[in-house]
């Protein structure tokens, strides 16, 4: 089970502790804060406007998003190790007498490969493994250059990242317009008091004060809720598809004849600071490979 990023829920508690926290300290009263029907126009409006705005798809990403904004990434340590040490076997048997053969036969149903069923994190990765079976199989059909693989891959990667930016971009134009929907609260709470004018003067300060809740709860919305979230998401995004570079890095050093070693190191620099394995522990991993590797012949023979 993945791990929550406490630094976020602090986040959230900071938020909530500064505002209304600081609000009960200087003598407000917390109560004055809730008001159903004003939130309902507010968040109501704001969340009609995004169902009207976007496709079902993408409202099916933004919910899929939110759900892990809070946990911790998949791509530790142990992951980036399999992404190198499976680039490495793939690449190794592509360059042996009739590798590119015995590579289609790996990649035509990972599911049951002898190789990719050794490294099940990055099985459990559905547009990783996408990614790396297609452009693996795209090496075996023919001779490709390392620059013409490198462009395809780049646009292939800069496709798959707009799409899963779509869900933070719709935060964020959501954001961009709480404000003014909370205006449009406030519009309305004062066209109450309007009519209430010769009302006892209390009553019209209760009434402007529920219209002025109306424009916070827009700026709430706006810079509380779904700027964060937003970068919350981009973030998460930018660190998904730091996996497709170093597949790229690494098929295009292949394809441009380095030795197996060296492209996998190619795709180990890409890695953050924080998870990156030194290339003396990548070049222990693969001796570990070999040692195994020999090992197994010398069982069957």
């Amino acid at each position: 089970m993945r791990r929550i990023q406490v630094h976020r829920l602090v986040g959230v508690a900071t938020i909530l502790f500064c505002i209304f926290g600081g609000f009960m300290i200087i003598g407000g009263n917390i109560k004055l804060l809730w008001k159903p029907m004003e939130m309902v126009i507010i968040f109501g409006s704001g969340i009609g406007g995004l169902l009207l705005g976007c496709n079902i798809s993408h409202l099916k990403a933004l919910g899929s998003q939110l759900k892990g904004v809070f946990k911790r990434s998949r791509h530790t340590k142990a992951f980036y190790q399999e992404l190198i040490l499976l680039n490495f076997e793939l690449i190794r048997l592509r360059s042996a007498p009739s590798g590119s053969k015995q590579v289609e036969k790996h990649i035509e149903n990972p599911a049951t490969s002898d190789i990719f069923k050794k490294y099940p994190l990055i099985l459990a990765e559905s547009i990783l493994m996408v990614f790396i079976v297609d452009n693996y199989r795209v090496t075996t059909l023919g001779q490709v250059s390392a620059h013409e693989l490198d462009d395809s891959m780049d646009a292939e990667i800069e496709a798959i990242t707009e799409e899963l930016n779509h869900p933070n971009a719709m935060l964020n134009k959501l954001g961009d317009a709480f404000p003014g929907f909370g205006v449009l609260g406030a519009v309305m709470g004062i066209i109450l008091t309007m009519q209430s004018i010769d009302s006892d003067i209390s009553m019209i300060g209760m009434n402007i004060a529920t219209a002025l809740v109306g424009t916070f709860l827009g700026i709430f919305g706006c810079y509380c809720v779904c700027f964060p979230l937003s970068t919350a998401l981009k973030g998460d995004v930018e660190r998904s598809i730091l996996p497709l570079y170093m597949v790229k890095q690494m098929l295009v050093t292949a394809i441009a004849g380095k030795p197996p070693l060296l492209c996998i190191d190619a795709g180990r620099r890409m890695i953050e600071m924080e998870e990156k394995p030194t290339f003396s522990l990548i070049e222990s991993w693969t001796l570990k490979i070999d040692d195994r590797r020999k090992n197994d012949k010398d069982a069957r023979a």
